[in-house]
């Protein structure tokens, strides 16, 4: 059974398969952390509604190992034009469900390089709704990114929302449930995602071939319940923990130029503001415990020891609320370079006892 390759969220999945086998909803509102596997779960559903040899459960592709899926996501570097197609054994449905061209099937998501889910994507999602399904009961639609969309996207959808064509069942995947209209959200049904464990994670590389044994244990910790950060930390994007880890230490003196030029330099857009407050969260975490349980701290970066007994236990407790609350901002579509600019005067001045 394909559910037997998702880690976490398994029960969750079979609970929504038995949902729109007897009772489903015209909308979905799969909302949680990145990375935990919310639009896999959602393209599991549509590959069991669409799959023309075993509908259901056990559909006949694996989203999370389909060559198809996983040949068309790789970079351009490491294709050739010679290099045939990628094979699958799944029904020719799963097959164009995995490529993304089933007639039946609808995706959008925030383009590469852009900033945001356009409202042409989702004008021509809508005219895309309104025809009838060619080859089966019903007419898949997952809006990926939809915390990117603009209030004028979001105003487009409402009516489609209201009055949705009976034969479609629309997924929409979201981090940030607040970044959505109140009127988008009172016409979906919620479904919310949390983080996956670290065990989860570890289980997760090692199936992919990623890391096992220690590096997937230590990539797992540092990837704070996210899959997906998991595996762009093990592709080798190195995480700035040193660097962070550095400012924190230099955080008693502190000035508005420097929290600037940290904004600058690792908080310049929304992405890259959420992933470094989840690390940052994530570190400060880690020395806390070491401050109050005497554990190892488990950071890969030599000043990590002496920075916990360097650190007043308040100031640690503060700064992790101050990271929490700023990916919270961040995600909610506040500024992320406001935000780390706040973060970081404020750090300053927890280190110093002055709050």
């Amino acid at each position: 059974m394909p559910l037997d390759g998702l880690r976490g969220h398994r029960a969750l999945a079979q609970r929504l398969f038995e949902e729109l086998r007897t009772r489903p909803s015209h909308a979905y509102l799969f909302s949680g952390p990145r990375g935990v596997g919310k639009a896999l779960v959602a393209e599991s559903l549509a590959h069991g509604i669409l799959c023309e040899r075993s509908p259901g459960e056990k559909f006949c592709c694996t989203p999370e190992q389909c060559p198809v899926r996983i040949g068309a996501s790789l970079p351009a570097r490491g294709r050739t034009a010679t290099a045939p197609p990628p094979r699958c054994d799944c029904c020719a449905a799963c097959v164009q469900v995995a490529s993304r061209v089933h007639p039946d099937f609808n995706y959008i998501a925030k383009p590469p390089g852009r900033t945001d889910v356009l409202i042409e994507q989702v004008r021509d999602l809508i005219s895309q709704l309104g025809i009838r399904p060619s080859r089966g009961a019903r007419r898949i639609a997952i809006i990926d990114d939809a915390e990117t969309l603009n209030i004028p996207a979001q105003n487009a959808l409402l009516k489609t929302l209201e009055e949705p064509p009976g034969q479609t069942i629309i997924f929409m995947i979201t981090s940030s449930e607040r970044a959505l209209l109140d009127t988008i959200r009172s016409r979906m049904r919620p479904v919310r995602f949390g983080a996956l464990t670290t065990s989860d994670i570890e289980q997760i590389l090692a199936a992919r071939g990623i890391a096992s044994g220690e590096r997937a244990a230590a990539l797992a910790r540092l990837a704070r319940g996210s899959a997906a950060r998991a595996i762009a930390l093990a592709s080798g994007e190195e995480p700035p923990i040193k660097e962070l880890l550095t400012a924190v230490a230099n955080a008693n003196s502190m000035d508005f130029v420097r929290a600037q030029a940290l904004a600058q330099e690792f908080f310049a857009n929304r992405d890259q503001a959420a992933a470094n407050f989840e690390l940052l969260a994530r570190l400060l975490e880690e020395i806390l415990c070491y401050k109050l349980l005497g554990a190892e701290a488990g950071v890969d970066a030599p000043s990590n020891k002496s920075l916990a007994d360097k650190l007043p236990l308040d100031a640690v407790v503060s700064c992790i609320g101050g990271a929490v609350r700023a990916v919270e901002a961040v995600e909610a579509m506040a500024n992320p370079r406001l935000q780390a600019e706040q973060f970081w005067v404020s750090a300053g001045r927890a280190i110093r006892g002055e709050n």
